[in-house]
């Protein structure tokens, strides 16, 4: 069994801290995953911060003094902006690039892969030496829908996403919790990351907006792509909500056939269906649950009259789950099946 040399590029962000947390509890287990080297690197503000892992102090590298040469693998959970500067100058170099930016997830070469889902994408990891891993909320609703029905029979996808504002990174966390701080204590708010107040508030986010996180478009072509089926009719809602951690979706899915729940499915997908306990990002994006990394799925019914039909709840944890763990499960099913 070999070990790897891995880089994680946006070491210091909440996803990039959660992969050294994750990457370390697998170098403990029975794993495919063994680390020889890790590398953590980070911007000019980051640079030369000290990161515990297995044991040992490690310094985070300035984004352009890497050897990239030195690494197998790298991580990308900084910007778009960092992807597009590093990734490629990365790959050339023969690491390969698993990014989560949203950079390269329309770009006709590169495999978008939503793990478990569309694995076999991966053989084409060589065309650039890159692999895209499809959003946040595209995982999870890909995995929920994977786990109900046979993918090829899908008629329609409606999706309506609740997004937390840790989303869009520490800034997003800060400026709600500073927000929800001076409102509390009769201040007014400056809206700086946000156009409009996010305390107290709900965020509808236009149909015309273009981020590659949660752009309507970008969601549909995500989701076309990752299920090779660009007829697919899919309807996408976002609305920006006044929670700091957890994505919490409501879908609905159409089939060809009527659907059969097959019970085994889910755990296959990393899904876990509630009873009567309606999950909610409070209750479920905590740390009491931060070894059992899944998507909750709850209130699970036909459409009425509609065997065809399914609808369905969900809340996922989307730094440690839709974050770290997605990346995680990507390399490490290349790393067993692909290489």
């Amino acid at each position: 069994m070999s070990a790897w040399n891995i880089a994680i590029v946006g070491a210091t962000g909440q996803v990039g801290s959660a992969l050294v947390e994750l990457l370390q509890q697998r170098s403990l287990q029975d794993s495919s995953l063994k680390i020889e080297n890790l590398y953590l690197v980070g911007s000019d503000n980051s640079a030369g911060e000290i990161v515990r892992f297995a044991g040992k102090n490690l310094t985070v590298i300035d984004s352009a003094q890497m050897d990239w040469s030195e690494c197998h693998f790298a991580f990308f959970v900084a910007s778009a902006k960092t992807s597009e500067k590093y990734a490629q100058v990365a790959a050339e170099a023969g690491c390969v690039v698993i990014d989560a930016s949203g950079y390269f997830a329309q770009q006709d070469h590169i495999p978008l892969v939503v793990p478990k889902v569309n694995n076999s994408v991966l053989t084409e990891y060589r065309n650039e030496n890159i692999i895209a891993v499809a959003s946040a909320t595209v995982c999870q609703l890909l995995r929920c829908v994977a786990s109900l029905t046979d993918m090829a029979l899908l008629t329609n996808l409606h999706a309506t996403s609740f997004i937390p504002a840790s989303l869009y990174g520490k800034p997003g966390v800060d400026e709600l919790a500073g927000q929800s701080a001076r409102l509390l204590n009769g201040m007014p708010v400056d809206n700086q990351l946000f156009d409009k107040q996010l305390a107290f508030n709900l965020l509808p986010v236009s149909h015309e907006h273009h981020d590659a996180i949660l752009g309507e478009k970008s969601q549909v072509d995500q989701i076309r792509k990752v299920l090779s089926n660009y007829e697919l009719p899919v309807s996408i809602e976002s609305v920006i909500v006044p929670v700091f951690y957890g994505v919490s979706q409501a879908i609905n899915v159409s089939s060809s056939l009527p659907i059969e729940l097959d019970m085994a499915r889910f755990g296959e997908f990393g899904v876990e269906v509630q009873g009567d306990n309606l999950p909610t990002p409070v209750t479920e994006v905590s740390t009491e649950s931060e070894h059992n990394l899944v998507i909750k799925l709850a209130n699970l019914r036909h459409s009425y009259g509609h065997y065809e039909q399914i609808q369905f709840w969900s809340v996922a944890d989307n730094i440690r789950y839709l974050g770290a763990l997605m990346l995680i499960e990507t390399l490490e099913i290349l790393i067993n099946d692909y290489l």
